[in-house]
């Protein structure tokens, strides 16, 4: 099973995960977030402006550790029948989810239970592109930036890849 995430973080240099959401194939979510206003000094204006302003716009769950995030994140992907192939679409994405499953200690038992796909490797062509813009399109509360919106979005982008492979393009 593939299952799309997406994190939000501090900034880019020495960021702090904020919020990460996934959607599995089969509609499965979940959006966990970071609840701590010490870490919401470090981020960046944008961060504070349009991330952390999204915060609650969805159910998720709340947290005060990214060690938490992890245990939270450990316990839903345990809920699938494993392996499943985790996929993003940035690079930095991938290490706040592993940094957060070793915080919480999960790393060790998921690392062979897991593995990691980077969608943006080979989703590249126009309809792919155009496909997760649209599944942004009108989306406000939340919207980009949020990380299940970005999720999701990424998720019809590996559609839109899935019908271009199987039509032979």
């Amino acid at each position: 099973m593939r299952i799309f995430f997406d994190t939000e973080f501090t900034q880019f240099r020495d960021g702090e995960l904020l919020s990460i959401g996934f959607v599995s194939d089969v509609d499965n979510e979940l959006v966990v977030e970071i609840h701590d206003p010490a870490l919401y000094s470090r981020a960046s204006d944008f961060c504070r402006t349009t991330v952390i302003s999204q915060f609650g716009a969805v159910s998720a769950c709340a947290v005060s550790t990214e060690a938490q995030a992890g245990t939270v994140i450990a316990n839903w992907l345990e809920g699938f029948a494993l392996p499943l192939t985790l996929c993003y679409d940035y690079k930095l994405d991938w290490h706040f989810l592993e940094r957060a499953l070793r915080a919480a200690g999960a790393w060790s038992r998921l690392a062979t239970a897991i593995s990691a796909f980077n969608v943006a490797d080979v989703a590249n062509h126009d309809s792919c592109l155009l496909a997760q813009e649209a599944y942004f399109h009108g989306k406000r509360d939340p919207g980009r930036h949020h990380p299940l919106v970005d999720a999701l979005a990424m998720r019809e982008r590996w559609r839109a890849y899935e019908r271009l492979a199987a039509s032979g393009e």
